[in-house]
């Protein structure tokens, strides 16, 4: 018992430093998406039709990621599954995050790094991703699909570059900040 709340602990801590970090991750991540959108312009000056719009489908994208990432950074989601499985995931803004899952015998997992991976954006209430520990999801690790329409949001099963078992869960702040 006392192992499962040490491991809280981290998040605990990290939370506290972290209590800034979402204003400076925004500006941040937006400066990364700029790039893309300042090498569109220069190849579509020179010309080059199709290079532009290749790097203006991937500005869209880093910025839909990134809305993707501000709702999800600094909350807790608690719900079931599609497949019935209760589900706690914490993902906090400084990149920490802690997953518990089951209803008998809960697993914990937690890490020090999540990324949005995998997203299909409408708008900013409305999308659906995949969350996990790496970048691409061909390296393995820990992973879940979230989806969000309006106010509502979902939690489910990361499978392949898709989501499945979708199920209803609710947002409230995190205790890491």
């Amino acid at each position: 018992m006392r192992l499962i709340a040490f491991a809280a602990c981290p998040l605990l801590a990290f939370g506290l430093v972290g209590a800034v970090a979402p204003a400076q991750a925004s500006t941040s991540a937006a400066a990364s998406c700029t790039p893309l959108l300042k090498k569109a312009k220069k190849s579509a000056r020179a010309g080059q039709k199709a290079k532009a719009k290749r790097l203006r489908n991937k500005h869209r994208a880093c910025k839909g990621a990134l809305t993707v990432r501000t709702a999800l950074a600094g909350y807790t989601f608690t719900g079931k599954r599609g497949d019935g499985q209760a589900v706690t995931l914490t993902l906090c803004s400084n990149g920490t995050w802690e997953s518990r899952t089951g209803n008998g015998p809960v697993a914990v997992s937690s890490g020090t790094s999540w990324f949005v991976r995998n997203t299909t954006f409408s708008s900013a209430t409305k999308w659906e991703t995949q969350v996990g520990e790496n970048k691409d999801r061909r390296k393995g690790g820990w992973g879940v699909g979230m989806a969000r329409d309006g106010d509502s949001f979902q939690l489910g099963i990361a499978s392949f570059d898709g989501v499945s078992d979708l199920g209803p869960v609710t947002r409230t702040p995190a205790a890491c900040g």
